[in-house]
């Protein structure tokens, strides 16, 4: 009698683990809620290259006009109020990233209840998720920092020829009085006025930060490492705390998920991944993080190939003569911070002391 059988590595197998790896990495990423294709979602889907060949996506902005006007029939011809329009570009760069899991053997196999090609899945669903969302983080900040359990080595200066580029001048806020990394004192860590100072930042620059539109209302994030977090919790009474958390409660948009709460029209989140400095990094005085205000368009990822499922390519082959069984994930993309005429467009760096409140 015969018997339909799918062989290791026939198409029809492959393409069903890549469609789950597609499908599962995003649901382990923490950015996952706030990427999207709108010009209004933090990190923007660049799908120019999907299905298409190249490496390179060019994007614009477009400057408002300024200066004076010409009053009823003077002559504006020649005049300064003729104005040309100021367009502004910047590139995002796609490469391909892969990992991969291999066994020793069909021993080592037989030894375990466990299904190599389900838990390579796993795995590299796990690992992808993570990648990625520690490179949005890195290109957010523009800074590699401490933290060594990152999957890139503390020198990484970027990937795919997008550069690490460090928060201009008109972008960087810090804790307390300080003016610099060098001037942060151990003092001067995360609080309520820091949000009042970056409303007021995000309000008067030029140009303006978009913010996300949710009911009608202009809203910002403000990403937090989870100690600077617990500064903020310490310096903010019970009964404010309160009030803070409660703006979040019964918000049905996906920027409230797990949100500490709101102040100001300032969202509060916390992650492990901000990025941590301390004094081998530039001329920090003291252990510091680089908690981000964003908002609309702070970042640009697009994927090459072919975009939506089965965008993560899943590769299985057999090494040692048959023996021992090896599986490669991959994807083409690319990451960035959005930067027009050498100014962060979306994302305000906010620098304050910082360290763990259990050492």
């Amino acid at each position: 009698m015969a018997a339909t059988e799918f062989a290791l590595g026939a198409p029809l197998a492959v393409q069903r683990w890549s469609e789950e790896l597609d499908r599962e990495t995003p649901k382990k990423m923490y950015f996952r809620k706030f990427i999207g294709r709108g010009r209004d979602s933090m990190i923007v889907v660049k799908s120019e290259l999907n299905k298409k060949a190249g490496e390179k996506i060019t994007f614009g902005l477009k400057m408002k006009l300024s200066g004076d006007g010409i009053e009823g029939d003077n002559i504006i011809e020649g005049t300064s109020a003729e104005e040309a329009l100021t367009f502004y570009n910047d590139s995002l760069f796609i490469d391909q990233r892969r990992k991969g899991t291999k066994s020793k053997g069909r021993m080592s196999e037989q030894r375990v209840p466990y299904n190599m090609r389900a838990e390579g899945r796993d795995s590299l669903t796990t690992w992808f998720a993570e990648d990625l969302d520690e490179q949005i983080m890195l290109y957010l900040a523009g800074l590699r920092g401490i933290d060594a359990s990152f999957h890139v080595g503390l020198s990484w200066t970027g990937r795919a020829n997008n550069t690490l580029v460090d928060a201009d001048s008109d972008h960087v806020m810090y804790g307390g009085d300080a003016t610099s990394p060098a001037t942060l004192a151990a003092d001067d860590t995360m609080d309520l006025t820091i949000v009042d100072k970056g409303i007021a930042l995000l309000e008067t620059t030029d140009p303006a930060i978009q913010p996300f539109m949710i009911n009608g209302e202009k809203k910002y994030v403000l990403l937090m490492h989870i100690w600077q977090a617990y500064n903020l919790r310490q310096a903010t009474s019970n009964n404010d705390w309160i009030d803070i958390h409660k703006h979040t409660d019964n918000q049905k948009s996906m920027i409230y998920q797990n949100a500490l709460g709101e102040f100001n029209g300032m969202i509060l989140h916390k992650h492990r991944n901000v990025i941590r400095m301390d004094t081998t990094i530039g001329s920090y005085a003291v252990p510091s993080a680089r908690a981000l205000i964003l908002g609309a368009q702070a970042g640009m990822i697009g994927w090459g190939g072919g975009g939506g499922p089965g965008r993560y390519t899943w590769n299985e082959e057999k090494d040692d003569r048959g023996n021992a069984l090896v599986i490669t994930g991959g994807s083409i993309y690319g990451v960035k911070r959005a930067i027009y005429n050498s100014k962060s467009f979306g994302v305000v760096a906010v620098d304050t002391a910082c360290t763990n409140p259990n050492a």
